[in-house]
């Protein structure tokens, strides 16, 4: 995993004239105002990795540094990282007007870090650097060296994520060196990284696992530090073979390239890795956008990121759009479970409604009936009283009765034994047969305009059957809602 990231990473600083010059009439021109200090420099940084920087004085090493560390703002180029940086140099980070141990608590505040654990950071800092009495005296005082110190110690103290080391090695003392040496390999097997900006190559190999060798603003070379160091070897040997007119002409050569350079090209370089993401030109504005003004994180880098975290977005959104569908689709099964239970429910309820009240107009209807009956026959004993000679018939009636029952009176008393004995035997058979009628009987309704016929043809019985069980006589005539009683 990469801790820093560097593309196409650009310097540009403009070429100041002399006041002599302008008075004697020489003009700044677009050929002669500036030139490009860094070229497009693209490269990166593992956790726990040391990455060296070579290259002759003026080969931007310095600059580079600088632009990490926020110190200086590049032209063009992208940055990406999340580390805390920490920038050791004798020309940058020291306070000059402020003492070796208000420095130290000063970048420990920077640092946000709670008073408890800076109190303990102070201890490190200030036995690490081993400046005595100069811890309370001004850093515009110290020497080169003791800069160094002071410089090295709180960058390798004070929350180290990413340290950038600026050609201080030579200044320190043989012993004060070791010291460095064994901190800075603890801190990289603790998974610290580094940038080692140093003039010797021996102390390149010692730290770094890659090189970067930059040459008057252009990386040359980025790869494992053995092999960059025995090129750039090679080129230093050219280089100080040449005789002065020839080293003249090199460096003329060199220079020209930095104030020629063309930006544009760099900038087609990146247009052609955002066609690649799949960008298009009507993206054309905002790749400028990012390129030349906003010059923050890789923005092809974010694209990368983006689609190689959709496993876990994907899954995530994945699970909610099952979610709202399960519960989308829950809702509907209950609310159909509602309509089927209420539709069934209220289907049952209106046919017992129904039948209720066929039942309510049927038993009306039989009351009806009953009470027209009892009124006719009301109507009919009442017509028999109020007749005179239903009267005279009635009182001859009863005289020849009592003459008939005077005269057969003994005949009477005579078969009354018999008589009551035919009685008792008659009861018990008719109790017998209402008995076992019941047993083998069943009571039905008539419906509207069916008849006594029809009925005992339905059931398989005959008129006379009907007429016995219900006690008809020999009357034929059944009304809509009658209750009937019919063989079984």
């Amino acid at each position: 995993m990469a801790k820093i990231e560097l593309k196409y990473i650009t310097k540009e600083s403009p070429l100041l004239i002399d006041k002599k010059e302008k008075n004697k009439g020489v003009v700044q021109t677009a050929e002669n105002d500036g030139f490009w200090q860094l070229r497009g420099i693209s490269l990166n940084v593992s956790d726990g990795e040391a990455v060296g920087l070579v290259g002759m004085n003026g080969s931007g090493k310095a600059t580079l540094l600088q632009i990490i560390a926020g110190v200086t703002q590049q032209t063009t180029g992208f940055i990406t990282t999340s580390s805390r940086i920490n920038f050791a140099s004798v020309t940058h980070g020291l306070i000059d007007d402020q003492t070796g141990l208000e420095n130290i608590r000063t970048k420990i505040s920077q640092a946000q870090i709670d008073s408890f654990k800076g109190d303990h950071l102070t201890n490190g800092v200030i036995n690490f650097c081993e400046l005595g009495q100069w811890l309370y005296r001004p850093v515009s005082e110290y020497s080169v060296g003791m800069r160094a110190r002071l410089s090295l110690g709180m960058a390798l103290y004070i929350e180290p994520e990413l340290v950038l080391i600026d050609d201080l090695f030579f200044l320190l003392d043989q012993d004060f060196f070791q010291k460095t040496s064994a901190r800075i390999q603890r801190l990289k097997d603790l998974g610290v990284s580094f940038f080692i900006s140093d003039s010797r190559g021996l102390n390149v190999e010692a730290f770094c696992e890659r090189t970067v060798w930059l040459q008057f603003g252009e990386q040359q070379d980025f790869g494992p530090s053995q092999d960059v160091m025995q090129q750039y070897q090679y080129f230093t040997n050219y280089y100080y073979g040449l005789s002065l007119p020839e080293q003249n002409d090199y460096l003329a050569k060199k220079q020209q390239e930095q104030v020629n350079f063309d930006i544009d090209r760099l900038y087609d370089e990146f247009k052609g890795e955002q066609y690649k993401q799949g960008y298009t030109r009507k993206d054309e504005p905002r790749m400028r956008k990012a390129f030349f003004v906003e010059r923050g994180s890789d923005p092809v880098g974010k694209e990368r990121d983006r689609k190689a975290e959709p496993t876990t977005e994907t899954t995530t959104t994945t699970a909610e759009n099952q979610t709202k569908k399960s519960g989308k689709w829950g809702w509907i099964v209950t609310f159909a479970l509602i309509i089927l239970f209420g539709g069934g429910w209220w289907l049952a309820d209106s046919q017992q409604f129904s039948l209720s009240g066929k039942q309510a107009n049927e038993s009306s209807k039989m009351a009806e009936r009953r009470k027209a009956d009892s009124s006719s026959l009301a109507a009919a004993k009442k017509d028999e009283s109020s007749d005179p000679k239903n009267n005279d018939l009635t009182k001859a009636d009863k005289s020849s009765s009592e003459k008939k029952a005077s005269s057969s009176k003994k005949e009477s008393s005579g078969k009354a034994s018999s008589e009551k004995k035919a009685r008792s035997s008659k009861a018990s058979s008719s109790e017998a047969s209402s008995s076992s009628s019941s047993e083998e009987t069943q009571t039905v309704n008539v419906s509207d305009g069916e008849t006594i016929g029809q009925l005992a043809q339905k059931y398989a019985t005959s008129v006379s059957k009907i007429q016995e069980l219900n006690d008809m006589g020999s009357d034929v005539n059944l009304t809509a809602g009658d209750s009937v009683k019919v063989p079984k």
